[in-house]
């Protein structure tokens, strides 16, 4: 049998290399004309043995035979992308490319081997070494629309997206049909930020296919990146119209509804998706969290308690068990979830924080300690179990110990913000401000839009009355990122250094708006008032501020200096 099917493979090459083979019937009578010297008939010869060695097994013999084909019919290309197939069954790469490259340059309009140049550099991630061969393709073939379409993706992923977007269009022009072109264009016109233009595509695919659910998702979502919730709604509804047991448009309807705060649409479309799919999961967790975002901590316990019945393994269900337990104050039930989260768990350094934090509300300080430092011993512990342990250890009053173990984490995660913060806290009530200021700094390194380590800095240094240029900027900064009393406060107390009464009047007032009961506030706004020679509104400041807090005695000072004893 193997001998027959070499007889047809030969007679194959035979009439590809140009030779004259008998046709079946009758043999027509001819002369005998030998061909044993022919190079073809010897190509092919070594080429039927290339074929058997490879069978066999017998890979380096049936290269070099391959090999002694294509010297003896060096211009066959057919033996040549042979030769590349071999390589590429052998796993060499490499020397397949250049086999197909010895191709080119015999014939540099070889569209074969182009277009195996092309995909093989596409293939591999290469593309800035594919678009030269897709180009002369194109050059020698206009019309290649798979061609022109790998073109455009290789330029995109080159980072030439303004000339991929030019092929699209001209791949659209020829071919206004071609639902992998305009989903293609649409696709980098989202990836470039022209949204209104991927938008336009999008719709355009979606009228001329409304079949095409996947491009549906595509500029729903789109809508949704945009907060655009409306126009969402709509795409997705009339998907679903089409295909109503399509339950990743209802998710996306629900994820939808979430956005507009319309939990009750969004609970709709779940409880439909789990009553006809009662094993999506995914669905009964997330009508448990809308329960939780609601506060119905309750229905949030039911529905997490029944997923974790049928499908006890899901450890983020035990999570947010563990949380509407814990926000109920049902103590021992969320200690019970927490403690059921496996230790190589994601989830595990997260269910020990609340176990601790549960310890503390029970009063079980010690049971809290002593759990953050087991979970010390163990490989691997995340930045907040050093930083809920130095909190507790600080909390007892013992200083060293809680920057100790901020060391100890730092050692690890010396970028982490949260551990910076913390030490930079602890630093400064040790009266270490210039210690203080130094770590606030590399917080704000780590983070620069850490709201708290910016405006510490902008207070300690207002309170040195040093570099009071920098401390505006930086308190500025930070009540742009978080307008809260104590940094409008900040604020107003750097341009009250800076002599820029004013507008320390107008930040501090709103201070005091914020903090009706913060006694630094008043004292800082009847410095303010008194700096503007408003004596009676300082002096009510100045009285406000110790009621708030009659040991104040910078404040009895000042009043006693403006001769009205408090």
């Amino acid at each position: 049998m193997r001998y027959c099917l070499l007889l047809l493979m030969v007679a194959g090459f035979f009439s590809a290399a140009g030779c004259a083979v008998p046709p079946a019937g009758n043999p027509v009578e001819t002369g005998y004309v030998s061909r044993v010297e022919d190079p073809q008939a010897k190509a092919l010869y070594h080429y039927g043995r290339f074929r058997l060695l490879f069978d066999e097994g017998k890979n380096d013999e049936a290269e070099a035979a391959l090999r002694e084909a294509i010297g003896f019919d060096p211009e066959n290309e057919e033996l040549r992308f042979a030769l590349a197939e071999f390589f590429i069954e052998m796993d060499q790469i490499k020397q397949a490319v250049r086999a197909v490259e010895d191709i080119l340059i015999r014939n540099p309009n070889s569209a074969k081997a182009h277009l195996r140049l092309g995909n093989a550099y596409f293939g591999s991630r290469q593309p800035e070494r594919a678009i030269p061969h897709f180009r002369k393709l194109l050059e020698l073939d206009p019309d290649q629309e798979q061609v022109r379409l790998q073109l455009a993706i290789a330029l995109a992923r080159s980072g030439e997206a303004g000339q991929a977007i030019e092929e699209l269009k001209e791949l659209l022009r020829r071919s206004p049909d071609s639902q992998a072109g305009r989903l293609a264009l649409a696709r980098l016109y989202r990836e470039t930020k022209l949204d209104a233009l991927a938008i336009e595509e999008y719709r355009s695919l979606i009228q001329r296919h409304p079949e095409l659910t996947h491009v549906s998702l595509e500029l729903g979502l789109l809508y949704e990146e945009r907060r655009q919730w409306n126009d969402a709604l709509g795409v997705f509804r009339a998907a679903l119209a089409k295909d109503p047991l399509e339950f990743s448009l209802r998710h996306h309807l629900a994820r939808v509804y979430v956005g507009m705060k319309r939990y009750a649409d969004a609970l709709n479309e779940l409880q439909t998706i789990v009553e006809l799919k009662p094993d999506d999961f995914d669905a009964r967790r997330k009508i448990g969290l809308i329960y939780l975002e609601q506060e119905k901590w309750d229905k949030a316990i039911t529905v997490f308690r029944e997923i974790l019945a049928l499908r006890p393994g899901l450890e983020p269900v035990r999570y947010y068990l563990g949380t509407a337990l814990e926000r109920k104050d049902e103590w021992a039930a969320a200690l019970d979830a927490f403690g059921k989260i496996a230790e190589d768990s994601p989830l595990y350094d997260d269910a020990v924080a609340h176990m601790s934090y549960i310890y503390v509300q029970t009063g079980r300080n010690s049971d809290a300690i002593a759990l953050l430092e087991e979970r010390l011993q163990k490989p691997e512990p995340r930045p907040q179990i050093f930083y809920y342990l130095a909190v507790l250890r600080l909390g007892s009053g013992d200083h060293a110990k809680a920057l100790a173990v901020l060391d100890q984490g730092l050692a690890s995660y010396p970028d982490d913000a949260d551990l910076l913060y913390e030490k930079g806290l602890i630093l400064e009530r040790l009266g270490e401000s210039g210690k203080a200021r130094e770590v606030m700094r590399q917080v704000v390194a780590a983070d620069p839009d850490h709201a708290e380590a910016l405006n510490f800095l902008a207070y300690s240094l207002a309170e040195d009355n040093l570099d009071l240029a920098e401390a505006a900027a930086m308190a500025e900064r930070a009540v742009a990122l978080k307008p809260a009393g104590h940094i409008l406060d900040t604020l107003g107390w750097v341009y009250y250094r800076l002599g820029r009464f004013e507008e320390a009047r107008k930040a501090i007032d709103e201070a005091s708006r914020l903090l009706p009961d913060d006694d630094v506030i008043y004292e800082h706004l009847g410095d303010v008032l008194s700096a503007l020679d408003k004596a009676v509104l300082s002096q009510a400041a100045y009285q406000k501020a110790l009621e708030l807090n009659p040991d104040n005695q910078s404040v009895r000072d000042k009043l006693q200096r403006l001769g009205r004893p408090e």
